[in-house]
């Protein structure tokens, strides 16, 4: 499969390139991701390299994940990164600090949900998505962007060193459950 451009209001969702390496090593030694995310730790510009020249390629090119680009505009700076993972249709993502809290990866999160359930990502009816528990910052976009939290037989998430830690899990399909947003009251509040 090719890389596919996806285009919202205020973002441009690309292919991640070389280019972007800096930034992404800046971004990803962000205490956060230590704590929420499963990428190596301490993060190294190598890692930024091994990741945006071989995975990204060719996990395009065999279709076992679409990895994103978030940008304002084409070839401008890398803000985040999204993607959908196969062989569950499972969303993932991050915003560098400097851009949180002005619903970007909502808005990214909402464009790629959509594009996937709507043929780009072949046989998908459902998007997963889940998150250490703890991560509100995630949860919250999760909400936003239409996914229903949901209670699996095993609420865990592979850690980086091959445990496993408490997550949280959540599934969007088309049409959106209109139980969505209230499924995270206990979580998140009423909104």
């Amino acid at each position: 499969m090719r890389p596919v451009a996806i285009r919202t209001a205020r973002l441009v969702l690309d292919e991640p390139t070389l280019a972007d390496a800096d930034r992404v090593a800046e971004y990803c030694r962000d205490p956060l991701f230590e704590r929420y995310l499963t990428t190596p730790w301490p993060y190294s510009r190598a890692d930024a390299e091994a990741f945006l020249g071989v995975f990204v390629p060719e996990s395009w090119a065999s279709g076992t994940e679409r990895t994103w680009a978030i940008r304002r505009a084409p070839g401008g700076e890398l803000l985040g990164v999204i993607g959908v993972r196969e062989p569950r249709h499972e969303i993932g993502y991050w915003m560098g600090a400097a851009h949180r809290g002005a619903g970007l990866m909502t808005e990214a999160a909402v464009a790629v949900a959509d594009w996937a359930l709507a043929g780009g990502v072949r046989g998908a009816t459902t998007l997963f998505w889940r998150a250490v528990e703890g991560n509100v910052a995630s949860a919250r976009v999760a909400r936003a962007a239409g996914f229903r939290r949901i209670e699996p037989a095993d609420p865990t998430v592979p850690a980086r060193d091959g445990d496993a830690l408490p997550a949280w899990h959540a599934v969007r399909t088309v049409p959106a459950d209109p139980r969505a947003f209230e499924s995270w009251t206990d979580i998140l509040g009423p909104g």
